[in-house]
């Protein structure tokens, strides 16, 4: 018996290891993109769409390299240059006054033009045309004091802009042309003066290397922090086009290009992602499963139901994003484990498959929604939910959750009817088949689900129509227990519906002798004084195990039949007990052992049992005593409580002293209602 608790967690540590295993190989499986066998050069055979969106990197570079190449060169204005054109042209008027200082009034010869054009091809470095110099040195005085002040002017004013190598001849001409129309006098003057000032002249604007490589850094970074987007369903190749560099690449981006080798890089991402997700469900079971015992049947048919929708996905994604069939866990883990335990294992099994549709925000949003309403339906533990309520319900929160998201998502006509659809497909065939499939998941488990609780508290049953014809004291006992441990079970948040349908059943054991048992008998002799003491003995502590082999028969879940085992634990008839100590005490012979009188079962190893077992204790000795005052009761119930406390009946239990004085309130609260008195009608 030491082995099997050892057993049962190895068993169940080797289902959800396998469960996750299985989740890996269905998520690697499901992610992995259809590949092909394509070469830059290739001519695609079929038409091929990004399966996600993207960042195209290839072409994203591509841009940025036209970026930053298209930024034009950068110049900056010199001032050193700027005054050294103004120096220049000071220096060649200046020469030219020197000249026409020696020949007076007299008209330039050749030897003085040639001497000009030496003096100024050594101190400026450049050769003028023999016409134009000699305009400057034969004009009157007058003449030439203005052209040179004008001259120099214009060459100050030139200079004050940026003037590229472009665009300094435009800028003298520019200059000489408004000079030109301002004094017309001087017109035949104003051509050599510019023909003097295009030689003189050099561009005032350089190139500025560093500032054009950073503005070209700029464009670049700018494009790569904006790259370009690829969206889920654009063309990459059509049938017939030759494979580019820029599609392949593409391709590599989205994991089309692959050989038929193991990706490794894929399997660690689902690997991953996997792990992450039962990390979360192991910190939630740690938590709050702790709460809960179950059975490993129910956690076997949990983990395969769990799997199912993974498998699902990997054939269902290749014809919609959302056709997943997560509310077929849903409904199955509401029934079994209840409301909120369903929502979170529905997230993790939506969440598990969620990367095989590609993230589909649309699919997260309708099935997260869904499973919410869906659980709170299926997991109802106060009273049985139709099968149509769970089908209908869900299915038009799926389908308003789908309508609603492509209103403001914008969707076309034909998204709205694909999602519309598919999400009825995907819904409908999830709960349908759950609740298809829900009398073979309790066939098989042989669980106290809610739906199972409440089907056998319904009257009909075999073994309650016995218990009443048979049985009527048993009975009426029975319905008295189960409201007293109903009423505790809320108190300390046990479940109540599994304490109260248990009550029903946990004394059918004395089916097969009723008569035997204090509440079935009339004003008829009592058996038990025609049979010996150990005899009743075997008769009284006997009935939990007839109740164990009918409750078999009837396939009662064996949630039940483990309350039915422990309802009394190992104590034992007290009245019994007496009397044979008073028979040997009589007789002088040695006292009896107590172990010979102790009920073959277990203390109780659950809240619920332990609730029963002090129900049921109470119920029978207030009604034996016939107690009708209230106080009175309530200390009779507490010297019972602490009685089963003393035999440490309750210590395998989990009921703690908090939850122990809850359940004597609530004992009190319910035999108040039914000791109140009526009003006295008159005759």
């Amino acid at each position: 018996m030491n082995n099997r608790p050892k057993l049962s967690k190895i068993l169940k540590i080797i289902t959800y290891l396998t469960n996750m295993v299985l989740c890996v190989v269905f998520l690697f499986l499901g992610s992995l993109p259809e590949s092909y066998n394509y070469s830059v050069g290739s001519v695609a055979d079929t038409d091929i769409y990004a399966s996600k969106t993207f960042t195209d990197s290839y072409e994203t570079e591509h841009q940025a390299v036209l970026a930053r190449n298209s930024v034009p060169s950068i110049f900056v204005r010199s001032s050193d240059i700027s005054e050294k054109n103004v120096k220049d042209t000071t220096t060649f008027f200046d020469l030219t006054s020197q000249i026409r200082e020696q020949k007076g009034s007299a008209v330039s010869t050749v030897t003085d033009l040639n001497t000009l054009k030496s003096n100024i091809y050594n101190s400026l470095g450049v050769d003028f045309a023999g016409a134009d110099l000699s305009v400057f040195l034969n004009m009157s005085d007058s003449t030439y004091s203005y052209m040179r002040d004008k001259g120099i002017s214009i060459v100050e004013l030139i200079m004050e802009e940026d003037v590229d190598e472009s665009e300094i001849g435009k800028a003298i001409e520019g200059q000489i042309e408004k000079f030109k129309q301002s004094n017309p006098f001087y017109s035949s003057y104003a051509d050599s003066l510019k023909n003097i000032l295009k030689v003189i002249l050099q561009p005032n604007s350089i190139f500025d290397s560093t500032a054009t490589n950073e503005a070209a850094d700029i464009a670049y970074s700018d494009v790569l922090a904006n790259p370009v987007i690829v969206e889920k369903g654009t063309k990459i190749l059509s049938s017939g086009d030759v494979v580019t560099e820029h599609a392949y690449n593409m391709m590599v981006n989205l994991e089309l290009i692959r050989d038929s080798s193991f990706d490794l890089i894929i399997f660690l991402r689902a690997l991953l992602y996997t792990l992450i997700i039962a990390l979360v469900g192991f910190l939630f079971t740690r938590s709050f499963g702790k709460k809960k015992k179950r059975e490993f049947k129910i956690d076997l048919l949990l983990n395969i139901t769990f799997v199912l929708p993974v498998a699902a996905a990997f054939y269902a994604s290749r014809f919609s994003g959302l056709l997943a069939f997560v509310l077929f866990f849903t409904v199955i883990c509401a029934t079994y484990l209840g409301v909120s335990e369903s929502i979170i294992l529905s997230y993790m099994n939506l969440l598990i498959v969620w990367p095989i549709y590609y993230f589909n925000i649309e699919l997260l949003f309708v099935m997260g929604i869904t499973i919410l309403v869906c659980s709170t339906i299926a997991g109802r533990r106060d009273r049985a939910s139709s099968s149509a309520l769970i089908i209908i319900i869900p299915f038009l929160i799926s389908l308003s959750g789908s309508l609603i998201f492509n209103f403001f998502h914008g969707s076309t006509r034909s998204e709205y009817i694909n999602s519309i659809i598919y999400v009825s497909i995907s819904s409908i065939f999830s709960l349908v088949l759950a609740i298809g499939l829900t009398p073979i998941y309790e066939l098989i488990s042989n669980s106290a689900s809610p739906v199972r609780l409440i089907e056998l508290s319904q009257p009909g049953h075999p073994l309650l129509k016995r218990l009443f014809f048979e049985a009527s004291g048993t009975y009426q006992h029975s319905i008295m227990v189960s409201n007293l441990a109903d009423a505790a079970a809320d108190a300390i948040g046990a479940d109540s519906l599994l304490c109260k349908v248990a009550c029903y059943y946990h004394d059918i054991g004395k089916l097969e002798d009723p008569t035997y048992f204090t509440e079935n008998q009339t004003d008829m002799a009592n058996p038990h004084d025609s049979i010996s003491v150990m005899e009743s003995v075997r008769i009284i502590t006997s009935h939990p195990e007839v109740g164990i082999k009918l409750a078999r028969k009837y396939r009662l879940p064996e949630a039940i039949i483990k309350i039915i085992d422990e309802h009394h634990g190992t104590t034992y008839p007290a009245y019994f007990y007496r009397k044979a100590c008073d028979e040997a005490k009589a007789n002088g012979m040695e006292m009896p052992s107590l172990d010979n009188f102790r009920y073959k079962g277990h203390v109780p190893s659950s809240k619920e049992s332990g609730v029963v077992m002090l129900a049921d204790t109470c119920e029978a000795a207030i009604r034996s005593m016939k107690i009708d005052d209230i106080n009175k009761c309530e200390e009779v119930i507490r010297d019972l409580v602490r009685g089963k406390i003393d035999q440490d009946q309750l210590i395998n239990s989990g009921l703690s002293f908090d939850d122990i004085e809850k359940i004597i309130i609530a004992f009190r609260q319910v035999y108040a209602g039914a000791m109140h008195e009526r009003i006295q009608y008159p005759k």
